[in-house]
């Protein structure tokens, strides 16, 4: 009997040892491809690792990159501030030179109208002064001593002018002149007989 059961107690070991020892091997089977997945992870893992300090290197780049074009900005900001600064001194320069200038011309015109208006002015009295001439009756030829004054011609003075106011015809100043035509100039010496009173 004691066979008997020790023989049972064995095949019941047997069987639960062979059930055991399948368990086992399907346990071992799972850790290996739990390890096998784990080192696909790892491996992953790696890769993913990589490519994150890739993308860092890259990103460190393209900060330097752009640290390198915000510099590049700020120096051309600051040439085209000086570039404006030079242009608007300069377009004050032609500002004024062009006040300057209009000022000079101003009174350059204000001068001219003013020669004018004196001219236009003994050109009137003179015109006045031959028309009174004109309707009076000619006066007696002057005796004149035969010598004579020298007068140096002035701005604004013609040689009817001049004969009008020295008493002579201008004919008289035109020979003893040598003049060939009633044109003089400013600063020419003209001779003048000199009248008997």
């Amino acid at each position: 009997m004691k066979k008997a059961l020790f023989g049972g107690l064995l095949l019941v070991m047997l069987v639960g040892g062979a059930a055991y020892g399948q368990d086992m091997r399907s346990i071992i089977r799972e850790m290996a491809q739990v390890r096998a997945d784990m080192r696909v992870l790892q491996e992953d893992q790696k890769i993913l690792l990589n490519r994150i300090e890739a993308m860092g290197q890259e990103n460190m780049a393209k900060d330097a990159q752009i640290t390198e074009l915000q510099k590049m900005l700020t120096m051309q900001e600051t040439r085209i501030q000086a570039f404006e600064r030079e242009m608007m001194g300069r377009l004050e320069q032609l500002r004024k030179a062009l006040e300057g200038e209009q000022i000079a011309r101003r009174k350059d015109l204000e001068s001219a109208i003013g020669a004018m208006a004196t001219e236009i002015s003994k050109l009137d009295r003179a015109a006045a002064a031959a028309a009174a001439a004109r309707n009076q009756p000619p006066p007696p030829p002057p005796a004149y001593t035969g010598s004579y004054k020298e007068i140096v011609v002035q701005a604004g003075d013609t040689l009817s002018m001049i004969a009008t106011t020295v008493g002579v015809p201008i004919s008289t100043l035109r020979q003893l002149n040598n003049l060939k035509s009633d044109r003089i100039f400013v600063g020419q010496k003209l001779k003048i007989p000199v009248v008997q009173k």
